[in-house]
């Protein structure tokens, strides 16, 4: 989105956002932000701050962010509505009020989104629907959702894009861009978080939320992925009339997940709703190539039949076995209270400060502490315990600056969103036994025969490649002994080195052989506990 090899071309284009973004900062008072990011120069009428009706108000500083940023408009909100969802990287104040930018957004005239229609199908929407409520039933920062009819009688949700939309994003992704470099070199506290990486990841997010096709796309995985599962029901999207900022789909009629009085009246088991709507994302987190990453109560619905009706595919991420690994680690260590696999699988995970000197001994301390003052509670309860054994850890990731690539946190925030879903369907529900089922699913997995199997002509390889070059190095240290190269010298520590590199050789080729080994035990070992349970 925008280009950091570029960071120092002169903004003249911008000229005029930059204006407007100051004069929105200075005047919800966060001239201290200007100060971060280097805009300070873009104000030149620092007396009109005196006048600021805002000044005699009193605000918090998380109401006047949030207030700003609604007032930046779209992808500002958007942007505010990511760092929501970021418990690893904004304290709690701030989550709570950026949580508002969800739902307090004002729709856009019905003509002006008519007119986004007729420009994207090259037709207006009463030639192409027989039917069409010009009242949303939904307002995002990006685009508004409208319910209406196809000339064959198929009912149809369209999501349509706030017109320029794609442009403004653009614009602005590239001045925060240039905030984030300026605020690094500015900024002391700084160093301790990849600014110019979150905001190149909120910059991928959005760019793909505004595109349409790839939300359509999305949406088909998903309807794959649960082909097998008639409980599941994931809507059909209308390519004939769908483009980047036009997308259209069957349209899904049902309850509210949490509105449970309606559930009580329809007769449905809410005990069960809860388990099967949780599994649904357990399902996608442990086993799928993606996963529908916003598990709000909003975006699932249970149809008149039994089925959960699945929408909003706009932040589907990717996920792959080796990050499970690494999230099972962690998720094993939160459960049996294991600080050192925790920050071990946090490191694998991607955990930014975690590989610096220093960081590892100041986090490990505060992990104890928690698992300390923290201990694991009753068996009815342990569903909590391991809900806020998580919450914990996000508090402690933003404790210690530290902060995880977006998708490895949106993974840890959507099974933290899905312990919630559940809990508001029923009470005593319980993600625990999932997640032990799913951790131990992963292990049987990569400790299984086949996979063990799998890796071995990998490690052949290798130990066939070392094994391979022993001779030829053993024969050239020989022959540059009998040539007396080595006697010759005055420093002997090639001698040393040659030593040292024959000692990684062996020990490199006899721990291959050990692995494999131990592979090849765990694999007949698990396949032994699997045919006994």
């Amino acid at each position: 989105m925008f280009d950091n090899t570029k960071q120092e071309r002169k903004p003249k284009g911008h000229f005029a956002r930059y204006r407007q973004i100051v004069m929105v900062l200075a005047k919800y008072r966060l001239e201290e932000v200007l100060r971060y990011i280097g805009m300070q120069k873009y104000f030149a009428f620092r007396w009109v701050l005196r006048g600021n009706p805002l000044r005699k108000m009193v605000y918090t500083k998380p109401e006047r962010a949030r207030m700003a940023i609604e007032e930046l408009g779209t992808s500002f909100v958007k942007l505010g509505q990511i760092l929501s969802t970021r418990a690893d990287l904004l304290p709690p104040a701030y989550i709570k009020e950026l949580s508002k930018l969800q739902s307090s957004l004002k729709p856009l005239p019905i003509e002006v989104m008519k007119k986004v229609i007729n420009d994207e199908l090259g037709r207006s929407a009463d030639e192409v629907f027989s039917s069409f409520d010009p009242h949303p039933i939904g307002v995002a920062s990006i685009g508004q959702v409208y319910s209406g009819a196809l000339a064959d009688g198929t009912e149809v949700v369209v999501k349509v894009q706030k017109p320029g939309v794609p442009e403004l994003v653009e614009e602005d992704m590239y001045i925060l861009g240039r905030a984030a470099v300026s605020a690094t070199k500015q900024w002391k506290g700084s160093q301790q978080y990849d600014l110019v990486g979150i905001t190149q990841e909120i910059a991928d997010t959005i760019k793909t939320e505004t595109d349409y096709i790839q939300e359509g796309h999305s949406a088909e995985y998903l309807a794959r992925f649960f082909q097998e599962d008639q409980t599941i029901h994931v809507p059909r999207i209308l390519w004939e009339y769908t483009t980047e900022r036009v997308i259209t789909m069957e349209r899904i009629h049902g309850i509210g997940i949490l509105d449970v009085q309606s559930l009580d009246k329809a007769g449905f088991d809410r005990r069960e709703l809860a388990k099967r709507s949780v599994s649904l994302w357990m399902k996608m987190v442990f086993e799928g190539e993606a996963f529908h990453a916003d598990p709000h109560p909003g975006n699932l619905f249970v149809e008149p039949d039994g089925r959960l009706g699945l929408v909003d595919f706009g932040m589907v991420c990717p996920v792959d076995d080796e990050v499970r690994w690494h999230l099972a680690n962690a998720l094993k260590a939160i459960m049996e209270r294991n600080a050192d696999l925790l920050i071990d699988a946090l490191i694998e995970l991607g955990a930014v400060s975690l590989r610096l000197e220093g960081y590892r001994a100041r986090l490990r301390k505060d992990v104890k502490y928690v698992m300390v003052h923290y201990p694991t509670i009753h068996l009815q309860k342990r569903s909590e315990s391991v809900n806020s054994s998580l919450g914990q850890l996000f508090t402690l990731l933003r404790r210690n600056h530290l902060q995880l690539p977006s998708n490895t946190f949106l993974l840890l925030k959507t099974i933290v969103m899905a312990q919630s879903l559940g809990r508001g369907l029923d009470p005593d529900f319980d993600i625990l036994p999932m997640l032990e089922s799913s951790v131990v699913g992963i292990f049987k997995k990569r400790y299984s025969l086949t996979a063990a199997l799998g890796r071995l002509p990998a490690a052949a390889a290798e130990m066939a490649s070392l094994a391979g070059g022993l001779p030829q190095r053993l024969d050239r240290m020989m022959k540059t002994v009998e040539r007396g190269e080595i006697q010759v010298r005055a420093d002997v520590s090639g001698v040393e080195r040659y030593i040292h590199q024959l000692k990684q050789l062996v020990n490199r080729t006899v721990i291959g052989i050990i692995v494999a080994a131990i592979i090849i035990g765990l694999a007949l070992f698990f396949r032994g506990f699997g045919m006994g349970s």
